[in-house]
């Protein structure tokens, strides 16, 4: 187990405990190619997981992947959707809410406004992946984000989504709870895009570039080539 301390508003050091290999219980849900844990990065994303709650996983992302001149737009789907804007106004992330509209044509009207703003970085959406409406929603919003540079957040208040689910619609940032007997969460992100996030956390204890770096230190020397 890897640990790393950070001070806090109360001047104490709070242990962050990051799982240092990768669940291979989770791993099956996700792929069910033969996949060793140490070799998951070859897919083309990484996994950090933590001793803490999901809600602990999406406030690092939330703090550590939105550029300082950018925003994030968060589709409203639940109501604790206030409490993630909320969660983003306290860590420096300006965020709106807005709901998707139902057909697919005034949805790529909405896409291409949202371009054109070049306001919006990262779409966060949060619901049961393994609903087909909610499935179907995540697919026709990443089939229109491909066109742009908007990345996509997934947020599974279930199960996680199939590896090739993630990679085929070019999901960025996967959030779900982990598998242990113990309070934990699992954060999927796609490697091209984490290693963009060096110096973006507002926050030491929820930087997500950081905590990855740490669960590389125990990763085996060889590296092999990765995939797109």
């Amino acid at each position: 187990m890897i640990s790393v301390f950070n001070s806090t508003r109360q001047s104490f050091q709070e242990k962050i405990e990051l799982d240092d290999a990768v669940n291979t219980e989770l791993l099956s849900l996700m792929t069910k190619a033969r996949i060793k844990p140490e070799d998951f990065y070859l897919t083309g994303y990484e996994t950090i997981s933590f001793k803490r709650t999901r809600e602990f996983a999406l406030e690092t992302v939330i703090s550590s992947v939105v550029d300082f001149d950018k925003d994030l737009l968060i589709v409203a789907n639940n109501s604790d959707d206030l409490h993630i804007q909320k969660l983003c106004k306290l860590y420096g992330v300006n965020a709106s809410i807005i709901k998707l509209p139902e057909t697919r044509s005034e949805l790529e009207i909405l896409i291409n406004s949202l371009q054109e703003q070049r306001l919006y970085s990262h779409i966060l959406i949060s619901c049961d992946v393994n609903l087909p409406a909610c499935k179907h929603q995540i697919r026709v919003l990443a089939e229109l984000l491909s066109a742009t540079s908007i990345k996509l957040i997934v947020q599974c208040r279930r199960s996680p989504m199939a590896l090739n689910e993630v990679s085929d619609l070019n999901i960025a940032y996967m959030v779900c709870n982990g598998m242990s007997n113990y309070i934990s969460s699992v954060v999927l992100a796609k490697r091209s895009q984490l290693v963009q996030t060096e110096g973006i956390s507002r926050s030491d204890k929820l930087d997500l570039y950081n905590y990855w770096q740490k669960t590389l230190y125990r990763r085996k020397s060889a590296i092999k080539p990765m995939a797109v």
